[in-house]
């Protein structure tokens, strides 16, 4: 009982922000501080979101940005962990490709877009390329961070019992880093979002980056507005469900936080 209460706190002062942002944002638009064709109303954009919903153009969007992304992080998290691995348990690798994911991770996602196009053409395959190059990086290298923190006598127990290869890869390094490992999977998720919506932006006849460009081409500011509140609600929403369970876990498993914390 006595974690209830300082979550109860945290919601409640969430809820109160989140409402203080949008009588901030009423009372721009209110006071025309700037023009209405460039920052509608809350109540325009609700109604614009409503209008795209009951249209049956908003969840069909939605459901093709999301299976894509959700196509396009798995690959990426495969090979991503993999190569993590194999930068973290071979200093050798580690040199090798550090240098070129470091160099990949200064690139915007959209940046990805014209060779994907050039490589793939006119289809989805170039949205799964734009997901997994925007990705990819930040997961191998939060990987190899964190096995790199491993304590070292961890992997030297192991070895000494007889583990090795791929049992000292899968059994020892990957759950010993593990914690590392979630935070540049949440990073991997964002910049892979990222890459989603801009290969959406420019080509694509459905999903929430074609909702954006369609909305700028008609000058449309409140389904501009209404689609990128909608594009972080879902980034939002996958954290609350998944992440936040999961980093929950590996506290509780770690001993950093209270066993309570575990429902």
């Amino acid at each position: 009982m006595p974690e209830v209460a300082p979550l109860r706190g945290r919601n409640v002062a969430l809820l109160a922000f989140l409402l203080l942002l949008l009588a901030v944002w009423q009372g721009v638009w209110s006071l025309g501080v700037l023009p209405g064709y460039s920052l509608p109303s809350p109540a325009q954009v609700g109604g614009r979101l409503a209008q795209l919903a009951g249209d049956g153009t908003l969840w069909p969007s939605v459901r093709a940005s999301v299976v894509r992304m959700i196509l396009g992080f798995v690959l990426s998290a495969v090979l991503g962990l993999a190569l993590g691995l194999a930068m973290g348990l071979s200093p050798m690798t580690d040199s090798c490709l550090r240098s070129l994911f470091l160099g990949m991770q200064t690139l915007p996602s959209v940046a990805w877009v014209p060779i994907a196009l050039l490589l793939f053409g006119l289809g989805n395959a170039a949205i799964y390329f734009v997901i997994v190059m925007s990705s990819v990086a930040a997961m191998a290298i939060a990987t190899a961070d964190g096995i790199a923190h491993i304590p070292p006598h961890y992997l030297q127990a192991a070895r000494s019992l007889g583990t090795s290869g791929g049992a000292l890869a899968t059994r020892v390094a990957l759950p010993a880093a593990l914690p590392g490992i979630v935070t540049g999977v949440k990073l991997g998720w964002t910049l892979g979002w990222h890459g989603v919506v801009s290969a959406e932006l420019i080509k694509s006849s459905i999903g929430l980056g074609f909702l954006l460009h369609a909305g700028r081409e008609l000058n449309d500011a409140a389904q501009v507005v209404g689609i990128m509140l909608v594009t972080i609600f879902l980034g939002l929403l996958l954290d609350r469900l998944l992440f936040a369970w999961v980093e929950r876990r590996i506290r509780v498993r770690w001993g950093f936080a209270a066993a309570s914390e575990r429902g």
